[in-house]
């Protein structure tokens, strides 16, 4: 696939196409992309949120801006500004004329929220929001980063993206810019969002290396050092390298809010002689480092890769200490226990996140899609067709992306047709990640606070909760569990359209997410409070909501809407005021009374009992084929010394001891793979052959 192809592809079927599905309009879903990639790919920018506005109105006052996405990250001191340059049509040369004007439009809403825009603005305005926190914070900022995003190609006269420092009165900003033009999103998907390693280097921060000993343990997967790591070197790494070093410790940071925090804060400013002794330090990872002997011993001169995988926290405060209050941190020291990773081992990192001492206790529930339970998932995504529905010739697959990259990097491989072919059983719109499968699990689970987070933090959040059910019982994560899960995850879309479509919502188009996790909750609320539940697996079934669902979503949402947009709500943040349990205690309390036409398609939970219960009892017969007979690992004489037992003893029939036979036929490769129906039997006769003695 050439650039020009992905491109039409990229613009008609990841842009239009999903445009067309989420009733959105094509910039908003390109943005999506885009920010998608600076995320994850360029870790450049975290939770970067829509704050859609434009004044092109220009006065003496205020100029011409214009602001499509933004994120304010305090801990590292960085306002982060995006803008869209979204061309459907034949692909241009970005030029140093475009860039330019684009940029101008972005320093103006910065300049313009300086000058005070946003007193006479709509308040509600997710940019005017945006505007009233960096005035609130004007003192930690010390950096500008503009992202331009565009469907064109940057072109070669363009040399430089450097800029000099914005001033602004008495403020004086360091300014970055960045493009991501189509081929950096088209090499971004042909590598399946895998980043370059970040490398960084002690003499470019001051200092000629960090002191440390070589742990002398004998194992071929990982070299462990001890090391003292000066302050200033960790705030400094954070400011310029941000979400990049925390990309394995999944926590936001908490600012100050925590104890926790606070107390790693008052250390720094009141008794940073002590901090060393007070702090539990930091637990890190690396592909690699370089060494050498100085006066002092052996020194780490450079990082590959670094991660901080506990104290992230202590990291972050030291780094927003320092801006927020010009700390000095000369002085500090912080313990570090490095672990320098001999090959790739995911299991290895959660481990150390695990059982590593941290200020803010990580916990199992720490995001990782290695878990059993996300696997369980993406296999159950492979092999369970969805039911056909109204109209439709060809059974597809809800494709559950475990990991990034993993549903893009074949078609980049493919011919035309079989990127179609591949397409037609698994469309883009069937796709979901971990964070979409958390969004709509919390949302059914009527934790729509959590949600209003965002990716991450609602991630944890969700995990830690499946952790608790997965070691008490994993077998409720069943085929059952997973088409409720897509029956979730439509009724969730089916809200998002029907929140586009209400004129109170075209009025502002804002916070869309926020309320459509709100009403998701609350419907789920009033169901149970009737002593009935959605029925997500009637959805499944039929691939769509019911039509009879639409009085009381839109009725429900509007609700919604009113409530985050009271005036006399505790918090004048919108997106803040969504994010407190408050905010859903308040609507909890709101009367509402279904409707007839709902209350018909409505299930009790007697309904769902039965199926749940056989669900049940098939999982854990799947999980005793993978977990404990392991089929293939026992091989063939295994299989037949079964077989040749409990014919001799008479208490394997003859239909069984043919079942057996086709764990002998895969052992010897005969047959590829099992259906479920044969895994299922020889787990049922292996059972009952140990209740009769034969193992």
């Amino acid at each position: 696939m050439d650039l020009i192809e992905f491109r039409q592809e990229f613009i008609n079927e990841d842009v239009f196409a999903e445009a067309v599905n989420t009733n959105r309009y094509p910039e908003v879903v390109f943005i999506d992309h885009c920010v998608d990639i600076l995320q994850n790919d360029y870790s450049l920018i975290s939770d970067m949120t829509h704050s859609f506005f434009a004044f092109k109105e220009g006065t003496r006052a205020f100029k011409n801006m214009q602001l499509d996405a933004s994120y304010l990250d305090l801990a590292a001191g960085t306002l982060n500004l995006l803008i869209a340059d979204f061309n459907e049509g034949e692909i241009k040369n970005i030029t140093n004329t475009t860039i330019d004007n684009k940029t101008k439009l972005l320093l103006s809403y910065l300049e313009n929220t300086l000058k005070g825009f946003f007193k006479d603005a709509e308040q509600s305005d997710p940019a005017v929001q945006l505007a009233r926190e960096i005035r609130r914070n004007i003192d930690a900022i010390h950096t500008i980063h503009l992202f331009i995003v565009s469907t064109d190609k940057l072109s070669t006269s363009v040399k430089t993206l450097e800029l000099e420092d914005f001033t602004f009165g008495a403020y004086t900003f360091k300014v970055v810019r960045d493009v991501l033009d189509i081929e950096k999103i088209f090499r971004s998907k042909m590598a399946g969002f895998e980043k370059e390693d970040l490398v960084i280097n002690c003499s470019d921060f001051g200092i000629k290396g960090i002191p440390c000993i070589k742990a002398e343990i004998e194992t071929d997967q990982y070299d462990s050092y001890l090391a003292i790591v000066p302050g200033p070197f960790l705030a400094e790494i954070y400011k310029k390298h941000g979400p990049t070093l925390l990309e394995s410790n999944v926590r936001s940071f908490l600012k100050f809010n925590g104890g926790v925090n606070k107390g790693i804060r008052g250390t720094i400013l009141n008794e940073k002689s002590r901090f060393f002794t007070y702090n539990n330090g930091i637990s890190t990872t690396a592909k690699s480092v370089e060494t050498t002997m100085g006066e002092e011993g052996l020194l780490i001169t450079a990082f590959t890769d670094l991660q901080i995988i506990n104290g992230g926290q202590t990291t972050a405060t030291l780094a927003a200490t320092n801006i927020k209050n010009n700390a000095d941190l000369s002085g500090i020291f912080v313990q570090m226990k490095l672990t320098v990773l001999k090959e790739d081992n995911p299991e290895l990192i959660r481990n150390i996140a695990t059982y590593a001492n941290s200020q803010n206790k990580v916990k199992t529930a720490d995001l990782n899609s290695s878990h059993p339970f996300y696997v369980r998932i993406e296999d159950f995504s492979r092999k369970i067709y969805a039911p056909l529905a109204s109209g439709q010739l060809v059974q597809q697959l809800w494709f559950f992306e475990r990991a990034r990259g993993q549903y893009e990097q074949p078609l980049m491989q493919m011919t035309k047709k079989q990127r179609d072919d591949y397409k037609l059983v698994r469309p883009k719109d069937k796709k979901f990640t971990l964070t979409d499968l958390s969004k709509y699990m919390n949302a059914a689970d009527m934790l729509p606070h959590y949600v209003s987070w965002g990716g991450e933090v609602n991630a944890a959040h969700f995990h830690n909760n499946m952790l608790k059910q997965w070691n008490k019982d994993n077998s409720v994560f069943n085929e059952l569990f997973y088409k409720e899960l897509i029956g979730k995850k439509i009724f969730f879309a089916y809200i998002e359209n029907t929140i586009s479509a209400q004129e109170w919502y075209q009025e502002r188009r804002a916070y869309r997410p926020q309320l459509v996790a709100y009403t998701f909750a609350k419907l789920v609320y009033e169901a149970r409070k009737a002593k009935k539940n959605i029925n997500f697996r009637g959805i499944w079934d039929t691939q769509k909501v019911a039509d009879a669902y639409y009085p009381d979503v839109a009725a429900i949402a509007k609700m919604v809407f009113d409530t985050i947009y009271d005036e006399n709500r505790s918090t004048a943040n919108i997106e803040t005021y969504c994010k407190k349990e408050e905010c859903w205690l308040i609507l909890q309390k709101k009367p509402y009374e279904l409707t007839d036409t709902i209350r018909e398609v409505l299930v009790t939970q007697a309904d769902l009992a039965v199926e749940a219960v056989q669900a049940k009892k098939e999982q854990k017969i799947i999980s005793g084929i993978s977990d404990e007979i392991s089929i293939f690992t026992k091989g063939s004489a295994y299989w037949e010394s079964i077989i040749a037992r409990g014919t001799e003893q008479k208490v394997l029939s003859y239909s069984d001891a043919q079942m057996l036979q086709n764990a002998i036929k895969y052992c010897n490769g005969i047959y590829a793979q099992l259906s479920k129906f044969q895994l299922k039997e020889i787990a049922r006769i292996t059972a009952s052959l140990k209740e009769n003695g034969i193992e």
